[in-house]
């Protein structure tokens, strides 16, 4: 039986290599998930340095797997009707911790210095050119939550305890003061009568 190593892209996803695009993207997703450090038990089976090896193949794999014209070449080369194959270079990564200095927390908010209201925070992450989604992988917290922070639904907010944790977060991601991020969104919350406790 082959190793990881020795195993081709299709073979590495554990994919046909009739595949569709979308079967493809499944199994990538779902061997991020398996071979993530936070993956319980996989630690058993392989060492850290492993894992890196073993998730960056998974991502050169999708990468070639997941643009037509890579796939094509790719097919092309293990059929041994071509020699080499041209593997995109990686996307840069987000930088989701990033510190905004004054003058562009006031252009992120139009100018104002208001307080850290969940619109501004939208405005802020928006600034960042971050993604809702992205944000939510990031800091853990449920896509929806993030949404309801956002839009100061009182009625949708978390218990005090975990909407605290939320706004740390969010606000570490987004490089704002976590403490005055909290202090700002919990009185205007308060205001508009929010009592989960």
């Amino acid at each position: 039986m082959k190793t990881w190593r020795d195993q081709n892209y299709y073979e590495i996803l554990e994919v046909d290599p009739q595949a569709t695009d979308e079967e493809i993207r499944i199994a990538y997703e779902k061997l991020k998930t398996t071979y993530s450090p936070s993956s319980p038990g996989i630690y058993a089976l392989f060492t850290p340095q492993e894992m890196k090896e073993i998730l960056a193949k998974v991502e050169e794999a999708y990468r070639v797997l997941s643009n037509p014209r890579n796939r094509n070449e790719y097919d092309l080369m293990l059929r041994g009707e071509k020699t080499e194959v041209t593997i995109p270079a990686p996307a840069p990564a987000i930088s989701l911790h990033r510190h905004l200095g004054p003058a562009e927390l006031r252009e992120a908010l139009g100018g104002e210095e208001g307080p850290f209201s969940g619109e501004n925070l939208r405005k802020i992450r928006e600034y960042l050119s971050l993604e809702a989604d992205e944000v939510a992988r990031e800091t853990k917290i449920g896509r929806n939550n993030l949404s309801s922070i956002e839009e100061e639904d009182i009625n949708s907010l978390p218990a005090l305890v975990y909407l605290k944790g939320f706004l740390k977060a969010y606000a570490k991601v987004l490089g704002l003061d976590p403490y005055k991020v909290i202090e700002d969104y919990l009185a205007r919350i308060t205001r508009k009568g929010y009592q989960r406790e």
